[in-house]
């Protein structure tokens, strides 16, 4: 299970007894809480207190904590018999566990993913890996996650571009990252970023899978923007004159007289 920096504890003894007991309390609490709300089939643990009163009450063993209320929430999540089960989805990845231990990498990847695969609320995910990003700074995987998010689920190109834009500036982020962030502009209508990036990424490649896909794009991407440039200066020349030029070279050359 991946963390951050900011391990903790690893001594056992009293700590164990300790988060046994807190964990019965909340369970306890828990179900009194469901059966004055008449719920009774709610699981107790999704009335859990915010993570940070849970922090202070761990006693420094907060990480395992976490661990062991994750390890509860992907059972929970995967057991497709409760029918509204996504009910307390946001509390308890962002207000339980990450409040816990908010270098703890996983909830962030594997809540995103229930979020959006399962409960299909891509923005709610965001929210989750932007917290993620904010309190892991030097981990990209969150960031290309939430620009993943972006591209695959909402089809925001350009906010998926931001994204990886900032999983780039983050030392050690794979390659594939560049390349999604280039076509993201391509994606979202900026051809020339797209080209110069891809162009880049051409430039710079050590294999021959990237040289070769990115030469297809850094070709397909030129035809189009010259294309562009030709149809602007098409555009230009009617403004000025009236008409459409007799030729291409025509135009052109009134462009350059005038």
């Amino acid at each position: 299970m991946s963390r951050g920096p900011g391990r903790h504890p690893s001594s056992r003894g009293p700590g164990i007894a300790a988060l046994a007991c807190l964990l019965l309390a909340a369970v306890f609490q828990g179900r009194i809480e469901a059966r004055a709300a008449g719920r009774s089939d709610i699981h107790p643990l999704l009335y859990l207190p915010s993570g940070r009163y849970l922090k202070v009450a761990a006693l420094g063993f907060d990480g395992i904590l976490a661990d062991a209320i994750y390890l509860w929430s992907i059972q929970y999540y995967g057991n497709y018999q409760i029918t509204d089960r996504y009910r307390y989805l946001e509390q308890i990845y962002d207000q339980v566990i990450s409040e816990l231990d908010p270098h703890y990498l996983d909830p962030y990847l594997i809540g995103s993913l229930i979020m959006t695969a399962e409960a299909r609320r891509p923005e709610m995910a965001l929210r989750l890996l932007d917290k993620g990003i904010e309190k892991n700074p030097d981990q990209w995987i969150l960031s290309f996650e939430a620009g993943f998010v972006c591209y695959d689920d909402l089809k925001d190109y350009a906010r998926a571009a931001g994204y990886f834009e900032k999983a780039l500036k983050v030392p050690g982020a794979h390659p594939v990252v560049r390349r999604l962030y280039a076509e993201m502009y391509n994606r979202s209508g900026d051809k020339r970023t797209s080209l110069r990036e891809w162009s880049e990424i051409h430039r710079t490649a050590t294999d021959d899978y990237v040289r070769t896909t990115s030469w297809n794009h850094v070709h397909d991407l030129s035809v189009q923007v010259d294309l562009m440039d030709i149809r602007q200066a098409i555009e230009r020349f009617a403004q000025r004159e009236g008409r459409n030029p007799w030729t291409l070279a025509y135009s052109v050359e009134r462009r350059s007289v005038t």
